[in-house]
């Protein structure tokens, strides 16, 4: 900020008073356009972060959505073959080939499908400090579902690893023995259907977290340009 020195003294306390009050005027007319300006910026830095999260969140819904269908797709093939093998055995038209078919089967279409969700847009609006100039409901919703999706990507994992290693042992043993049994089998085909389910309950609580999330509108259209910074939860 520049102030013109004045050019002479002033010769009474009038003038002083008047000369005093532009620079005074002056400043405070600088300042608040400062203000202004930097309000601004803060604003456009929080729509900005606003629309790229909500990009996100959208991006990570379809591959969640996506995922779900294939492990629908898969659920419904296991429960198929799981209910003809229980069918033949109650019958006594199951033979050790026909089990044998039946795992061979089950490897060709064993799969699943976990999503990769992302949270680039979501951690770079904390790092530089953009979530500061959402609305406070705005940033505890992100945060929400940032903090469930982490939970339940974390639960999906954990279930495909956990019901893919024992699966995979029950399906490769009678394979490599050339003789299987049974009840070995309904419980291996019984128990793989099991956690496909319940991989397709979690994709569908995540799905439905983000759809929410998506679908509440912000408290305010319009923020004031120079809003107070809000608080961000940490997860």
């Amino acid at each position: 900020m520049h102030v013109e020195p004045l050019e002479k003294l002033p010769r009474s306390v009038r003038e002083f008073l008047s000369h005093y009050a532009m620079i005074v005027l002056s400043i405070l007319t600088a300042l608040a356009l400062e203000q202004a300006v930097l309000g601004l910026e803060h604003h456009h830095q929080g729509e900005r972060a606003r629309h790229e999260i909500e990009q996100e969140i959208e991006a990570n819904r379809q591959a969640v959505h996506e995922s779900l269908a294939v492990t629908r797709n898969y659920a419904r093939a296991w429960e198929a073959m799981l209910a003809r093998t229980v069918a033949d055995v109650k019958a006594g038209q199951s033979s050790n080939d026909s089990l044998l078919a039946t795992i061979e089967q089950a490897r060709s279409q064993f799969g699943d499908s976990t999503p990769a969700l992302k949270t680039a847009a979501w951690d770079a609006a904390l790092s530089d400090h953009a979530v500061d100039y959402l609305a406070h409901e705005e940033v505890t919703r992100f945060a929400d579902l940032y903090a469930f999706q982490r939970f339940f990507s974390q639960a999906l994992w954990d279930t495909v690893r956990d019901s893919a290693a024992r699966n995979l042992s029950d399906i490769s043993l009678p394979t490599l023995l050339g003789k299987a049994d049974p009840v070995a089998t309904i419980t291996m085909l019984n128990s793989r259907v099991r956690s496909l389910r319940i991989m397709e309950s979690q994709l569908s609580q995540i799905e439905r977290a983000m759809e929410v999330a998506l679908a509440e509108a912000p408290a305010s259209e319009a923020h004031p340009a120079a809003s107070g910074a809000a608080s961000t939860p940490a997860h």
